[in-house]
């Protein structure tokens, strides 16, 4: 396979990173950038000018990420041009299905199956049940078949989030990329670097993704009750120190992104399913965690292949690291490209969650690096 990429940039315009002459040759296109530039015709008419034949797929962050380094309001283009592998597409508008399980049900069952060996999703961040889309999306698939991607996300919390298959980004819209073939293996890993702290708390009141209470207490006089003082407000506290839910292990924790809150009736959106029963503590983190975290999902990504080297990485980070990372935000991009070296392409964005198995492959040439 073949990456090239560029970058769109405010008062600068278009700048040509990589240029391999895929033009027309390529078959898969991903746009990444802020809300406003991702709904920008203009700038997507450009990019369809330059790759007429590609599928391409867009989506908003809350940061870009290219080659080594973050930035924001600009527009990353990165088209690949696959020799064995080819792909399909499809795209689920909310509007039309009942719920986040019934977005993914649909998309697993009207993917082509017959030679499916990699599924990638990027959806709305902030109309989703990550958990629920994650469920049906599983419901017509093999086990065997992984899937990895992302939620949107935004520079302002809690504002819209967009994507697209083949036209600017637009609210509520989740995207399916099937790859399909036996040569391009994709590879993946997570790693979060948050430790719990504080007291193990239950969830005794909550609807899906929206929390309530935790013991019987509401969400925010929980926080106020071990954070008060160090923050004036709760909210905020909320998306600093966010919740990890036990799991059946008890040694790993599913870190849970908050996405808003409701005031008139209480209720913490997060980006995943917060069931009533569950055992859940508080997440915290610093900048040197985050920053080791994202070198060890790098090399725990490549560790079964036979290839230390891939043709492209896929960054999908979480904006709840944006929180705790600030400037040092580079430094944690940096730690991947460490890993891989600074010749192997990246691209990627800041997201309100993201998709990953937990568990290698065997031989990658595509990478995925929540």
């Amino acid at each position: 396979m073949r990456v090239e990429q560029r970058k769109w940039i405010k008062n600068h315009g278009w700048e040509i990173l990589s240029n391999h002459n895929i033009g027309a040759k390529s078959q898969l296109v991903f746009v990444f950038g802020s809300t406003e530039l991702v709904q920008d015709q203009t700038l997507f008419d450009d990019v369809r000018k330059t790759y007429p034949n590609a599928e391409i797929v867009v989506s908003s962050g809350s940061g870009e990420i290219m080659n080594g380094q973050v930035s924001q309001h600009t527009l990353n283009v990165t088209a690949i041009e696959f020799n064995h592998t080819t792909i399909k597409t499809l795209e689920i508008n909310l509007d039309d299905v009942k719920d986040s399980f019934d977005v993914g049900a649909h998309i697993s069952a009207h993917i082509e199956k017959d030679g499916l060996s990699n599924l990638m999703i990027f959806s709305n961040g902030n109309q989703i049940n990550g958990s629920h889309l994650l469920t049906g999306l599983q419901f017509n698939l093999s086990e065997a078949v992984p899937i990895t991607g992302g939620l949107a996300g935004a520079y302002d919390p809690f504002s819209s989030t967009y994507t697209g298959l083949n036209s600017i980004g637009t609210e509520g819209k989740v995207i399916g990329i099937g790859f399909y073939g036996d040569k391009l293996k994709i590879g993946h890993a997570s790693k979060a670097g948050w430790t719990p702290f504080g007291p193990e708390r239950f969830i005794t009141k909550s609807t899906n993704n929206i929390l309530f209470e935790l013991n019987e207490e509401p969400i925010l006089d929980f926080y106020k009750k071990y954070l008060d003082g160090l923050f004036d407000d709760m909210v905020e506290a909320i998306r600093i120190y966010p919740l990890g839910i036990k799991t059946d292990n008890g040694e790993e924790r599913l870190l849970r992104a908050f996405l808003d809150y409701n005031k008139e009736n209480g209720g913490a959106l997060f980006a995943g399913d917060m069931p009533e029963g569950a055992k859940v503590r508080m997440m915290r983190s610093n900048v040197n965690s985050l920053i080791d975290a994202a070198g060890e999902a790098a090399t725990a990504s490549t560790q079964a292949f036979e290839i230390d080297d891939p043709d492209l990485a896929i960054c999908v980070s979480c904006v709840g690291r944006q929180f705790i990372l600030q400037d040092w935000i580079g430094e944690e991009v940096e730690g991947v490209t460490s890993v891989f070296g600074e010749k192997i392409p990246t691209s990627g964005f800041y997201s309100y969650g993201e998709i990953s198995p937990q568990g290698p492959n065997k031989k990658v040439r595509f990478i995925i690096i929540p």
